[in-house]
């Protein structure tokens, strides 16, 4: 399935009783999550405005900072998030977020559900920094063309049982990730910039900047850069819980 940027849902809101509006883009519906999670979204902060601090139970977010600046909440301590910082919240622990800049944050945030509720991983929180996350390296998946590199924004135990897969990836000019198929299990893939073709089972559509792809049980994917910059998105693959 492919929703086109300009289906995307977006909605006006004051979050967890910050300061003014934030805009969250839905680029994945409740729904579509198959029981894993509850939140992918994009999230524009404005100029002076917050997502209040919050504490997370039954569930983990991850906030990726697409673009911007801003003060962090991580459980009760504030420091500083740069653009390509990483910060993952358990379930159990609380955050918020600030931009105290003249310029708009853009955040990914991601939110899936904790399914060893058993197991205590407040452990678990962390700010990962640009630069210092776990590089992978692709050629020719899925019997495609060329070579992918990317960065794994969550890893291991911080899936919490809902899913394996979510990393930012980057397609040099001329790649291909070949067709596919996925069983029990749904990926997406958000177009962050650049452009390509994506196979939808067997139907090929342009996509770009701001586009979604999800692909669940019984279908299958592609997607082809033939243009001469590189394509980078990010990929979640989540597992259908219901």
């Amino acid at each position: 399935m492919l929703r086109k940027k300009s289906e995307v849902r977006i909605e006006e809101r004051v979050l967890f009783g910050g300061k003014n509006s934030v805009f969250a883009s839905w680029l994945i519906e409740i729904p579509e999550f198959k029981g894993a999670g509850r939140v992918f979204q994009r999230v524009v902060v404005p100029p002076m405005c917050e997502i209040g601090y919050h504490v997370h139970k039954g569930d983990s977010e991850a906030y990726y900072l697409l673009e911007g600046s801003g003060i962090y909440n991580d459980n009760g301590t504030e420091t500083e998030l740069h653009e390509g910082d990483l910060t993952f919240t358990p379930d159990g622990t609380g955050h918020g977020f600030y931009n105290n800049t003249d310029k708009t944050a853009v955040i990914l945030a991601c939110v899936l559900y904790n399914f060893d509720k058993d197991k205590d991983i407040t452990g678990l929180r962390k700010i990962r920094r640009t630069g210092s996350f776990t590089r992978k390296e692709l050629h020719a998946p899925f019997d495609g063309r060329g070579d992918f590199y990317g960065y794994l924004l969550l890893e291991g135990e911080e899936f919490t049982g809902a899913g394996r897969v979510y990393n930012i990836m980057h397609m040099l000019p001329d790649c291909k990730l070949g067709y596919h198929p996925h069983n029990g299990e749904t990926e997406a893939f958000y177009i962050i910039s650049g452009k390509g073709i994506f196979t939808d089972d067997d139907k090929e559509i342009e996509v770009g900047p701001g586009d979604v792809m999800l692909t669940g049980t019984g279908h299958g994917h592609a997607l082809e850069n033939k243009s001469d910059e590189e394509l980078v998105y990010a990929a979640l693959i989540y597992s259908d819980k219901e």
